[in-house]
């Protein structure tokens, strides 16, 4: 697969100081999509102790003064397959993910407001808020579809998943059931890898997290039969020392 340009590990100068956070577009793709700087996706993750609402404030700061349009991403309707996968009984572990998923909701809504909230074209979503979406529903089934027959995306949704897992406390064997269970709250995200530009109507997107992941690195090598749009970069974006 011809991949979506050379890679972080390719390329040492990819690192770049811009103010308060230091940004590692992932290709040479994802890097053009950065300087653009027309819409970026935040997703934060419930139950990291790393999305604090000072941390967020600076967060969502910077990015309203570099991008032109943010979108921040709950995953609310995704986190339930995490309680689910451990060991939580149906109703109760949609209780607790909504339970998690409001103090997120609110930490990021507080944190919006010191710099005076969300502009007219910014967004706070709920990841269910975003599931009638045509475009997001078709890249999800795309996604579903390539889950199961690509083993090196389904590998590195295990050890993503197990990992997770580990954080949150389970310290039972791995059973597939289980894995897979939990791999269902990565499977909810990668619409978001492939395509937020379409998902948002907007004409080029960057999505980001605070440290590197596997399946983004998977995903944006060409190492998975998953392709992003030539609309859509990845980046490792992270507080500077």
């Amino acid at each position: 697969m011809a991949g979506h340009g050379r890679t972080a590990q390719d390329n040492e100068t990819r690192t770049l100081q811009q103010g308060a956070f230091v940004v590692e577009p992932l290709t040479d793709v994802s890097r053009v999509i950065w300087e653009q700087r027309k819409h970026v996706v935040c997703g934060v993750s419930p139950g990291n102790s790393y999305f604090q609402v000072p941390r967020l404030a600076s967060l969502l700061g910077w990015l309203c003064a570099e991008f032109e349009r943010v979108d921040v991403i709950i995953p609310d309707s995704a986190l339930h397959h995490t309680y689910l996968a451990l060991g939580y009984e149906p109703q109760r572990a949609v209780r607790k993910a909504r339970g998690e998923t409001n103090v997120l909701y609110n930490r990021v809504v507080r944190a919006w407001k010191t710099h005076g909230g969300p502009r007219e074209l910014d967004g706070l979503q709920r990841m269910s808020d975003l599931v009638s979406n045509e475009v997001y529903r078709e890249r999800f089934v795309e996604c579903e579809q390539a889950l199961k027959e690509d083993r090196a995306l389904w590998e590195t949704c295990q050890e993503m998943s197990e990992e997770v897992l580990a954080t949150r406390g389970y310290d039972g064997p791995p059973d597939t059931e289980r894995i897979e269970r939990a791999m269902q709250y990565l499977l909810a995200e990668l619409p978001f890898f492939l395509a937020s530009a379409d998902i948002f109507g907007a004409p080029s997107s960057l999505n980001f997290y605070h440290q590197r992941l596997a399946l983004a690195e998977l995903i944006f090598s060409g190492g998975s039969v998953l392709e992003p749009s030539p609309r859509q970069g990845y980046a490792t974006i992270y507080p500077a020392a």
